[in-house]
């Protein structure tokens, strides 16, 4: 109609005369002739006074200062009590914002607040204010347009009010509210106050999330542009708590709204007090002594009991005797907790049953239920009346509801007459309206998402779209058959039933369709497309035959034929009973994808004695035509099945497997499923791929997933593919193993790990084929390991001339996920020191934080102290240095550690001292036999490294764990008054990194001056005289020296015969070595990188290392301690450098340069010559007194 629903609620109940315009809009809403309502107007003025009206009299109605389930209204201010100081904060909430929010629970009163409140505060105000006052719903804008096209024409027709709120809706959504809001308050000259009462709507109402972000941006962008207190434009809403989190959710929105809420808590004693009190004295209406304490004893504190309280109290007024407010009174209607549901049973009693049927149907349909499980809360939902209209006795059901306050009519913004629950009380309290509800949750919610897909099928019946579909048809028509469609209201069951026709006119339709479907449909759907037409075969083999033959087109107009693919499904469909289209299918697969040809083969069933069947077996044997690049893979899908045992696939298993691994990664399951049985023919072809090394990475990865598709859970064949398979499919390889059900998986790869792991590398192996061995030996450990399995693994940890196992083991202990507490575990158990020194090795592969477990962390820190301490190994000594280094000191071995001094027992095979202020740690070497030089099978080796000569060293040395420092080199130099040397920070900037550029000779002056420095003995030499009879180099030296060369690769070779000393993977040199890969082109600090086996740093790379020896071809005659020539023009350098590659960091490689030239790759490390191990039980003074 037009009118606020307060209005039309104030007449219906006779609060309010109709005026002569209400009376028009009312004739027009119901399509009735002006005359016949004023007849009936003037019918009801005559009407008795209390006639029909239940609880009282219209008069007693009219006098009730109470405001039932009904918001007090701003002709009721002088009635509202209890709430003066939450005005006075909306007050001035809206006074220093364009934007203000009174956020409650539901029944706390917000709509009073703001109506019996704010607006009379604001009317009181000098210019007076103008009030628009809608409710968003399902349309915003309409409702809003509504408000303010009142304002604007109060007197216009209802015709033009609607077209005017229609074009000011459209405005307002396409540009925003404030300019709309700026206008009416020129026009009217007054400020304006827009008043949205229940915001809950917009998100319980709105029917996307995009129409309630537009309306949230429009009302931000109201309160940006018109900031402040001389703001003319206001907005105030009211929120129910439950919805707070829905607005502030939208940033833009809660920026300007956050700072101006008025959260309205329950009302407290002494506020309901006033409430209860103030009203009844304002009509001289005295309450029973103590009601108002009992009263407010039963309200409590709850927020929702505030309509309750009101409620009661309009009972109680009605049924007061001589003009006072009783106990009895109170009693009768029920208390506060009963008031609500005693009048809803009283009337719902009062009723015929076929309208308590009816009433049951329209109070569920007035609630908008919320899913079970979810946050909301049922709510009030304002409904049509028009959408009622079907229920039998609608009206006199409506009547009385209405009569008794639970229910209130209303218009939307359309004008249309709306009915609604008076207030959510209604639906909290009504015990009987709860069971409804509960009981018709389902069938409630299915009304309510199928009314918001009729709205847009009601907005346009030619979209099929808007129709429903599929499954949602199927519910529809399953809820209409189980309730009958009288329980549903009359349009939606139009809307099912416009949508059952649509489906029947579709399914006539498709027929046809369904054959261009036919040629377009993935391959897994032909089955069922073929099953259909089947039905159809006459109709469809003549639409086929006028496509094949040019006569009609799939897409008339175009002149675009028909490709390959789409006439190889028209014909394949006609081969089930045309042998000539079956002839030519089979010559014709590279049309097909592969799961076409898996439904090929099922559509045609071949026959093995067939000529179609003979033509693919030629084809798969290599005899025939085969079907393109790929034609045996295709003849193979064509023919798999039942053919999959004929020793003809096994055959043609290698051709088939090498052009399956050719196709798309992406088909290749598909490639698989259609093999179907077939495809066990592959399994030792892919696994032949799977395991070799020479074969691109990501295709044996491939080979490895489809080995799994294929073969299953059989454990010899996924632990081969654990051992020697791609290490990207290790772990999904290895946790097929472990996810296996039957044990006999377990059993059989654990097995085939033990062959593995055992089995040593053949003399006639060249260095490719034993790093190869030594990776898989070590993947099979690993894998062993994982199985929580070490029985074997430990023994083969032995350094020996071939160390491929032990390095590889090392380095992919982690990246195969073996635990470190497993292995620090096994620390403790190894048998000798050269596994120790390999599980320290791989320890160090790990973070500290895998040892996260405080007692594996302590226990590990304790052995890794003991064996630096007692370990006599030099390799397990350096190992424990490197590993603290590794973890950031965490183990404490630097901190704790006190060097040993010389064992001239020969026990322990290292010492360390301080000579000169400088810890240095030793490396001990007793005589030993040295193969020099590299074979000719070495990669990158050269001719001046053969030939490999036989050498023994038959006196014992040592050699310092790292090379001579900066800061010690810089000592010497202070000491000795040298000059000269160039600056080479841009080499070596820090103390602690190795000094670069010394000539032979200093590093020999070097050696005699710490020598004097430790022994107190005079120095022989004039330092910097570049003497090459240097005492350092004459028989019965006993001090500080230089190494010889076969001391040196004796030294770094630490028995092993690799390229180097941890064998022959120069992928692995940049763990050991620095090289021009790694270095950064500068040198670094010793213990940055791991000891080779005899724990001494850097020995491969960083810089080249002066020997004491001349340079000399080696000759192939055995040779006793060799010392090189008698003289040269060259010294020996050997161990690469940091500029260089990998080929100069060999243990065999040679270099040499003059003496007396300097270069930033050229350092030198300490050696010394030892006494020779005293037999047992013999003791001595220690040689060397400085050390320990």
């Amino acid at each position: 109609m037009g009118f606020p629903g307060q209005i039309v609620t104030e007449v219906e109940r006779g609060e309010q005369a109709p005026t002569e315009r209400y009376l028009e809009r009312l004739a027009h809403a119901l399509e009735l002739p002006q005359e016949q309502i004023y007849a009936l107007w003037e019918r009801y003025r005559r009407t008795p006074v209390g006639a029909g009206v239940p609880g009282g009299t219209r008069a007693a109605q009219r006098d009730c200062p109470y405001r039932g389930l009904h918001a007090f209204r701003e002709q009721d201010a002088a009635l509202y009590h209890g709430r003066a100081a939450a005005v006075s904060k909306l007050t001035r909430a809206i006074g220093r914002s364009a934007l203000a929010g009174v956020v409650g629970a539901s029944g706390s009163g917000k709509s009073s607040l703001v109506q019996a409140g704010l607006i009379p505060v604001l009317r009181r105000q000098e210019e007076g204010w103008a009030v628009v006052a809608f409710r968003p719903g399902s349309s915003p804008y309409e409702a809003l347009a509504g408000g303010v096209a009142e304002l604007i024409h109060p007197d216009a027709s209802m015709d033009r009010s609607v077209r005017e709120a229609a074009a000011l809706s459209r405005r307002m959504h396409a540009e925003g509210i404030g300019r709309t809001l700026d206008q009416l308050s020129q026009r009217l000259a007054k400020p304006v106050l827009l008043f949205a009462d229940q915001f809950e709507e917009l998100f319980t109402h709105c029917p996307s999330e995009e129409a309630i972000r537009a309306f949230l941006d429009h009302l931000a962008d109201l309160a940006v542009r018109h900031p402040g207190a001389t703001s003319r434009i206001k907005v105030v809403l009211t929120l129910r708590g439950d919805f707070y989190g829905r607005a502030v959710a939208h940033r833009r929105f809660s920026d300007v709204l956050q700072d101006n809420v008025v959260n309205l808590p329950p009302m407290n004693r002494a506020e309901l007090r006033s409430a209860i009190v103030e009203p009844a004295r304002a009509r001289q209406v005295d309450l029973d002594d103590g009601l108002v304490e009992r009263i407010l004893d039963d309200v409590g504190t709850n927020p929702g009991n505030l309509p309750l309280l009101e409620f009661a109290l309009t009972l109680l007024w009605e049924h007061r005797p001589d003009g006072r407010l009783t106990h009895a009174a109170y009693d009768l209607v029920g208390e506060v907790a009963g008031a609500v549901a005693t009048r809803a049973e009283e009337v719902y009693e009062g009723l015929s049953p076929q309208q308590q049927d009816t009433a049951r149907q329209l109070v569920t349909r007035l609630v908008r239920v919320a899913p079970l499980g979810s946050e909301g809360e049922d709510t009030r939902c304002r409904t049509p009346v028009a959408e009622l209209s079907e229920l039998a006795r609608v009206d006199s059901v409506i009547t009385a509801l209405t009569a008794a306050r639970l229910l209130v009519s209303d218009s939307d913004e359309h004008g249309r007459p709306t009915i609604e629950v008076a207030h959510e009380a209604v639906i909290r309290n009504w015990e009987r309206l709860r069971s409804w509800l509960d009981g018709d949750r389902q069938f409630l919610l299915w009304q309510q998402r199928t009314r918001r897909r009729y709205e847009d099928w009601h907005a346009d019946h030619e979209e099929p779209a808007n129709a429903l579909h599929g499954r949602l048809l199927v519910e529809a028509e399953g809820w209409l058959e189980l309730r009958g469609p009288e329980s549903v209201a009359a349009d939606l069951v139009e809307f099912v039933s416009a949508s059952v026709a649509l489906r029947s006119e579709e399914e006539r339709r498709s027929v046809l369709a369904e054959l261009e479907r036919f040629l377009t449909v993935r391959a897994d759907e032909l089955t069922e497309v073929v099953q259909r037409l089947a039905g159809y075969r006459g109709v469809v083999e003549e639409r086929i035959g006028g496509l094949l033959r040019g006569e009609t087109s799939l897409r008339p107009g175009s002149g675009v034929p028909l490709s390959e693919g789409e006439v190889f499904r028209l014909r394949l469909f006609l081969a089930t009973e045309d042998p000539v289209q079956a002839d030519w299918i089979v010559r014709n697969l590279h049309h097909a994808g592969p799961a076409e040809l898996g439904f090929t083969r099922d559509l045609l069933g071949l026959s093995a004695a067939g000529e179609p069947a003979a033509h693919l077996w030629s084809a798969l044997g290599g005899e025939g035509t085969a079907s393109g690049p790929d034609g045996r893979l295709r003849a193979a899908v064509v023919l798999g099945g039942a053919e999959a045992a004929d020793p003809r696939m096994a055959r043609a298993a290698a051709s088939v497997t090498a052009e399956l691994l050719a196709q798309d990664q992406m088909q290749l399951p598909a490639w698989l499923e259609a093999l179907g049985a077939g495809a066990r023919s592959l399994v030792r072809p892919l696994a032949a791929i799977a395991v070799d090394d020479g074969v691109r990475e990501t295709l044996r990865e491939t080979a490895v997933s489809l080995l799994h598709r294929v073969a299953g859970a059989q454990g010899d064949l996924l632990a081969e593919i654990a051992a020697a398979g791609p290490e990207h499919a290790y772990p999904e390889v290895v946790r097929w193993l472990l996810d296996a059900d039957d044990p006999a998986v377990r059993a059989d790869a654990e097995a085939l790990l033990r062959t593995v792991l055992s089995t040593a590398p053949a003399p006639d192996l060249d260095e490719a084929q034993r790093v190869r061995l030594g990776r898989k030996r070590a993947a099979a450990g690993c894998t062993l390991l994982r199985f929580s399995t070490s029985d074997g693994v430990l023994e083969q940890l032995v350094t020996g001339p071939d160390p491929e196992f032990a390095t590889q083991f090392a380095h992919q202990t982690r990246r195969r996920d073996v635990p470190g507490p497993l292995l620090a575990g096994l620390l403790a158990e190894a048998p000798d020191s050269p596994a120790r020194y390999h599980l320290l090795m791989a320890l160090g592969s790990y973070a500290p934080d895998a040892f996260a477990d405080p007692a594996v962390a302590g226990r590990l820190r304790d052995e890794v102290l003991r064996l630096h301490a007692h370990d006599p190994d030099p390799g397990v000594h350096s190992a424990t240095l490197w590993l603290d280094r590794r973890w950031s000191g965490r183990l404490g071995v630097r901190e704790t550690a006190q060097e040993a001094g010389y064992d001239p027992s020969g026990r322990r095979g290292w010492f360390g001292g301080t000579p000169h202020g400088t810890r240095l740690t030793f490396s001990v070497f007793r005589p030993g036999d040295l193969l020099s030089g590299s074979p000719e099978s070495e990669r990158e080796r050269s001719a001046y490294e053969s030939p490999q000569r036989p050498t023994r060293i038959e006196r014992s040395f040592a050699l310092c764990s790292a090379q001579v420092t900066r800061a010690e080199f810089e000592a010497f130099v202070e000491d000795t008054g040298r000059v000269g040397l160039p600056d080479i920070t841009e080499w070596s900037d820090k103390p602690v990194e190795p000094v670069v550029a010394p000539t032979w000779y200093e590093a020999a002056d070097f050696c005699e001056w710490l020598t004097s420095e430790v022994s107190g003995h005079d120095r022989t030499s004039g330092y910097g005289a570049d003497l090459d009879d240097h005492p350092v180099l004459e028989p019965g030296w006993s001090g500080f020296r230089l190494p010889t060369e076969a001391e040196w690769e004796f030294a770094c070779r630490a028995g092993t015969v690799t390229a180097y000393s941890f064998g022959s993977d120069r992928n692995l040199l940049d763990e050991y070595g620095w090289s021009a890969d790694n270095s950064g082109l500068k040198t670094h600090e010793a213990g940055l990188l791991r000891p080779n086996p005899a724990g001494l740093f850097d020995i491969h790379g960083q810089c080249w290392e002066w020997c004491s020896d001349w340079y000399g071809l080696y000759g192939a005659e055995p040779v006793v301690n060799p010392e090189g020539p008698d003289h040269g023009d060259r010294r020996v350098l050997r161990g690469g450098c940091w500029n260089l590659g990998a080929r100069y960091a060999r243990s065999a490689c040679r270099n040499a340069h003059i003496p007396s030239n300097r270069n930033y790759y050229i350092t030198f490390r300490l050696a010394l010559t030892v006494p020779e191990p005293r037999p047992a039980g013999v003791f001595g003074p220690n040689p060397f007194l400085w050390s320990g």
